[in-house]
């Protein structure tokens, strides 16, 4: 009796080994779905079992490194001498790359060595599958190793179908691998491939035909065909991520090499596409267009996979692959997860355009990390960006974060055709005031050009001279064998609206390290507030040297409601019942001018928003309730009270 048609799919490196493939895990769940035999294996710990974490995990993550970490494996495919791989090795020493990877010895160890007995043993295990079909899933620096292992595996097995797709496939680019590769790649999937994949599954176990299939591109008549297909309309349809191959490598190797792989946190997902991005695609995203539209999973659908993740895999930190946070459904998904009363911790990535309220509701879910988008703190990048923010809208954020102790990462980016050098520097001098935040990840760096970005389809408008992939990709392919242009996802380019070369950059550096090196300090720098009855206590040590301030009346009033950014005609309009005269007579606008010369606010055009952050935070409501009382809506039932009870405080003598 003829045994069943089974699927192998891989995550090969360079990939980190701390947490499963989202899309291998959706793809294995799909072929459960479709009955299916299939199996996830996951070489890529095997190679961190050789190499060792720190060197694997720097080919996996450091962008830096990604040219090298494919050309690794490019080398077994093409050969060395084809590829000039040993001067190519040498210039290394010159870029900035950790200090393991500029000794020549070592990168050619890994390369004539590792590499080839990783490909021998991945062989072996896979073909010991006996699969039917084997997959490789590309995200950025993978493609080499899945085409390594594929024409290894096509040595042998000349008739195994072998089935590619992933980020690093989408596009033109998956296309191009299609016609330069022919007689490694039976199908290419291009975007997103829930729907291809289950008519793929369909047709290979009746064996029939997979040619024709939407969003699968196959090489005939000596061309590449291919019609697209539209993206998954309803995600509900998205299977639960099935992460049991994940956690079965994980044990086989510490069986067989005693090597302990620490799961940091599990992929989920509850939305695709970017409803900003969607109709304001930020300047330098590099995500393709044709899946922008967003989409998203009911919320109790998402509940109920999070608390089957984390029960069937004893994992309490789960990372959300969505692009951004949806604005309908997030109120009522951290709810929910509030609800749950587990101690679970999440990252999503986010706008930073939420309420406070919203902020606190995070926290209260358990989102403890977010990647906000903060990008810059100049309103006139954060415009050229196309980001629909200010900068003082950016300070707010990250004031209500630091308050709820929410880890936000963030970049400082630089490098926008048509920036000026005194934006940079303005943002250069405003720096020091918010030191007590959080500082970015890394001290800032270019931007570099993404397909599918806007800086890269609208290159021409943009002024953009020359484009070409990145330097480091170039020694990955045979000349003339592949059209780099198509394949490349991380490119050059010089552009007449980019001067970094006139060293302004250099004046924005200094002020972002002195931040970071400040928050690795035993004691980091503090802008801090703490609230009596009818006054406020503001400690400052962000120049070192500690200041303390006592604000009360309408200065406690103000800095209060600037919690969350004001005008001059807001702050009139809530404060006119309590102060009539001052408003009337401009104390009111005195009291802003002072107290933004005294640093306790600042302010941006018509905006105002206080800069210390609060020891104890309070909703916009409750701030608003300490100063308004029964004039406030939200007040809770007692802070009247308390307003009557300072009232009745005798003025001190």
């Amino acid at each position: 009796m003829a045994q069943p048609p089974k699927v192998v799919l891989l995550t090969m490196p360079w990939t980190t080994t701390i947490q499963p493939s989202l899309a291998v895990g959706i793809l294995i769940a799909i072929c459960a779905e479709e009955s299916v035999p299939a199996v996830s294996l996951y070489p890529n710990m095997d190679m961190t079992a050789m190499l060792g974490f720190e060197a694997a995990g720097d080919l996996a993550v450091n962008r830096n490194l990604y040219g090298l970490s494919e050309h690794l494996f490019a080398c077994d495919l093409f050969g060395r001498e084809e590829l000039c791989s040993d001067e190519y090795i040498e210039t290394l020493a010159q870029d900035d790359l950790p200090k393991r990877f500029k000794d020549a010895a070592f990168v050619r160890h890994i390369r004539d060595e590792v590499v080839p007995a990783f490909l021998d043993g991945t062989t072996r295990r896979v073909l010991a599958q006996e699969p039917s079909v084997v997959g490789f899933s590309a995200t950025f620096n993978q493609i080499m190793s899945g085409l390594s292992l594929a024409r290894r595996l096509k040595k042998v097995r000349p008739d195994l179908p072998i089935i590619v797709g992933g980020a690093s496939y989408d596009g033109e680019m998956g296309l191009e691998y299609q016609r330069a590769l022919p007689d490694l790649l039976d199908h290419v999937f291009i975007g997103e491939a829930d729907d291809s994949f289950r008519e793929y599954l369909a047709r290979h176990v009746a064996g029939q035909p997979t040619t024709g299939i939407a969003g699968v591109a196959w090489f005939a008549e000596e061309r590449v065909q291919f019609a697209p297909a539209r993206p998954l309309t309803d995600l509900n349809r998205s299977p639960r991520p099935n992460y049991d191959g994940f956690f079965a490598e994980k044990e086989r190797l510490f069986r067989e090499t005693g090597l302990v792989f620490n799961i940091e946190s599990l992929p989920f997902e509850s939305s695709r596409g970017c409803w900003w991005g969607y109709k304001n695609h930020c300047l330098f995203c590099g995500q393709n267009e044709t899946s922008m539209a967003f989409r998203e999973k009911d919320p109790d659908r998402v509940i109920s996979e999070i608390v089957y993740l984390s029960a069937r895999y004893r994992v309490l930190s789960l990372h959300a692959s969505d692009w951004i946070i949806s604005r309908k459904s997030r109120a009522e998904l951290c709810r929910k997860l509030r609800d749950l009363d587990l101690d679970l911790g999440y990252f999503y990535e986010t706008r930073s355009d939420l309420r406070k309220e919203e902020v606190a509701l995070l926290r209260d879910a358990g989102v403890l990390k977010i990647q906000p988008g903060i990008e810059s703190f100049s309103t006139e990048l954060l415009q050229l960006m196309n980001k629909g923010t200010t900068r003082i809208r950016q300070v707010q954020f990250m004031r209500w974060c630091k308050e709820y102790q929410i880890h936000c990462g963030y970049n400082i980016l630089s490098g926008f055709p048509g920036e000026k050098a005194e934006w940079y520097r303005e943002m250069a001098a405003f720096l020091p005031r918010i030191i007590h935040l959080q500082p970015p990840r890394y001290n800032t760096h270019e931007i570099e050009m993404h397909r599918f970005s806007p800086l890269f389809e609208r290159r021409d408008e943009l002024g953009v001279n020359q484009w070409r992939i990145r330097e480091d990709y170039g020694f990955n392919f045979p000349r003339g064998f592949i059209d780099l242009d198509r394949i490349g996802y991380f490119f050059s380019y010089d552009c007449a609206g980019v001067r970094l070369e006139e060293g302004y950059m250099e004046d924005l550096r200094v002020p972002i390290q002195q931040w970071i090196d400040a928050h690795e300090e035993k004691k980091p720098p503090v802008y801090n507030y703490s609230l009596g009855p009818g006054f406020l206590r503001i400690t400052d040590t962000r120049q070192r040297e500690a200041r303390y301030l006592y604000l009360a009346d309408l200065d406690h009033d103000v800095f209060l409601l600037c919690d969350h950014v004001q005008t001059l005609s807001s702050l009139k309009e809530l404060l006119t019942p309590r102060y009539p005269a001052e408003v009337a007579s401009g104390a009111l606008e005195s009291t802003v001018e002072r107290m933004v010369r005294e640093d306790i606010l600042m302010q941006e055009g018509d905006a105002i928003l206080a800069l210390p952050i609060a020891l104890h935070p309070r909703t916009t409501a409750q701030l608003y309730s300490y100063v308004l009382g029964d004039s406030c809506k939200k007040a809770p039932a007692s802070q009247p009270t308390l307003a009557k009870a300072i009232d009745d405080v005798p003025p001190l003598i």
